[in-house]
């Protein structure tokens, strides 16, 4: 009869769970960034606002997964391409979500310094 060879199979470039967890950032990200731009502006300056601080931080994170998860999906792809142009493109990518990621833990501690002086100046 008509046997088929079968190869292996072919790994996917994300798994379903990489996926929805990008999506899950991406939708935190853009909530936060709504809720940010729909806050009352403080009475103060801006930056000593730690609510913002903390929201625009967890956004940025959100924003940041992505890049990271991408970049070393693409890495992983073209790890046994002789040309540069993925393992760059994969570079940036990750670059950036490192980057992003730098960001989202400095404005998550500020925002966390804000409130730690907020709440000392209350007692």
């Amino acid at each position: 009869m008509g046997e088929e060879v079968v190869g292996p199979r072919k790994k996917p470039f994300f798994r379903r769970g990489i996926l929805v967890a990008m999506g899950v950032a991406v939708g935190i990200a853009v909530t936060c960034f709504a809720v940010v731009a729909f806050l009352p502006p403080p009475k103060g300056p801006l930056f000593k606002d730690p609510l913002r601080s903390f929201l625009t931080g967890v956004g940025v994170a959100g924003v940041a997964f992505p890049l990271c998860a991408t970049g070393s999906a693409l890495k992983r792809k073209f790890a046994l391409s002789p040309y540069f142009e993925g393992a760059f493109i994969a570079g940036v990518l990750n670059l950036a979500g490192y980057i992003c990621a730098s960001v989202a833990l400095v404005c998550i501690g500020f925002g966390v310094y804000d409130l730690v002086l907020w709440l000392f100046a209350r007692r």
